[in-house]
């Protein structure tokens, strides 16, 4: 049920919008989602209260924020900021001074040095998959809703699931068969879309070669994350959409996203699918876990990776496949031959029912 407490205002008011139309003073920011700086291609975003944020992969380059006054004051944190290249641009301007801030920003963009650890692994994928326009359009990242409600049952549900797994996991003699707990409640999504047929898509967005327990939890960071936004959706439809309409005038979001107007859909999406064999098996293993306890009308959470352009993952098999070599134990054989005369009296066949049988064992059950 959404909850009026629920609320999402990063719409930009008239007079930003008049700032960031060609001719304006911020006019130069809408055209940086074309520009590269360490390799990546700016994203620039707007803000609640009036701000304009560029990010090059997971840092935020500089802040801009509209005053009362009319005047624009552009900040960045300290590691920016000292940097020399800085010195002209962040302060405040006058709208009679578009020409030397142009300038400033063009001189700031192309000396300002930028941790490389900002820029590779999730950096890079936060980047890459801000481009993408075959699945969903995105058009806003770092999405906190405010308000926040209570932790919805299924979702308490599926982390005592999941810290039992972790718990029987622990009790393993090998150090690498154990596996870390579950993590608590995240803040915000990594990136929010719409799609052709103009669902809400939430987007964890993660580099598969990060830690092992990040990785293979993240079904279950999302499904927080879907509860959240499927609670809050009709309260705060109206303002991502007037967001959606700001960034399609300014150029920010092509033009051929659709109206938001139907549900939730839910994706986590690697750049280069690197997980190793285990990994992917406890994340498929999670990802069963929260993909039954998402909301009603939700549909399964999706697995996607960006080689070339996006792709679907396939989700493998995390059971043990069969040795046609091996003996079936003696119990195998028994509970097979109970099997085959249940279903001899049921029609006469003494057929499996179902192909993916192991030793007589439906795989969803041999755990």
């Amino acid at each position: 049920m959404a909850s009026d407490a629920h609320f999402y205002d990063r719409a930009p008011s008239e007079q930003l919008r008049t700032l960031l139309t060609p001719g304006g003073f911020l006019a130069p920011l809408t055209d940086l989602n074309e520009r590269k700086v360490a390799g990546l291609e700016l994203d620039v975003h707007l803000r609640t209260n009036d701000e304009v944020h560029v990010y090059c992969g997971l840092t935020r380059l500089m802040n801009i924020r509209r005053n009362t006054n009319g005047t624009v004051r552009v900040s960045a944190h300290t590691t920016f900021s000292r940097q020399e290249c800085a010195q002209r641009l962040l302060r405040q301007w006058k709208g009679s001074e578009s020409h030397e801030f142009e300038a400033a920003l063009g001189a700031y963009l192309c000396r300002v040095k930028i941790d490389p650890r900002h820029t590779a692994g999730e950096g890079e994928v936060q980047s890459l998959w801000s481009r993408v326009t075959e699945s969903w359009i995105p058009f806003d990242r770092e999405a906190v809703l405010g308000g926040r409600g209570r932790e919805p049952e299924k979702v308490k549900a599926a982390h005592t699931e999941l810290e039992d797994i972790a718990h029987s996991q622990s009790k393993s003699s090998r150090q690498r068969d154990r596996w870390s707990k579950p993590p608590e409640r995240g803040r915000e999504i990594d990136q929010l879309a719409v799609d052709p047929d103009g669902r809400l898509v939430v987007l964890e967005l993660k580099d598969a070669s990060a830690g092992s327990s990040s990785v293979y939890y993240t079904p279950f960071q999302l499904l927080q994350y879907v509860w959240e936004w499927h609670d809050a959706l009709e309260c705060v439809r109206g303002r991502l959409q007037d967001l959606i309409d700001a960034r399609v005038a300014l150029g920010l979001t092509p033009g051929s996203v659709p109206r938001l107007t139907g549900g939730i859909r839910a994706a986590v999406c690697f750049g280069g699918d690197t997980r190793t064999d285990e990994v992917r098996r406890r994340y498929d293993r999670v990802l069963e876990v929260a993909n039954r306890h998402l909301p009603p009308c939700v549909p399964r959470i999706e697995t996607w990776a960006l080689e070339h352009r996006p792709e679907p993952v396939r989700v493998v098999d995390s059971q043990p496949k069969s040795d046609p070599h091996r003996r079936p134990s003696s119990f195998a054989n028994s509970l097979q031959a109970h099997l085959e005369e249940w279903r001899v009296g049921v029609d006469g066949s003494r057929d499996r029912i179902w192909p993916g049988w192991t030793d007589g064992i439906y795989p969803e059950y041999r755990q």
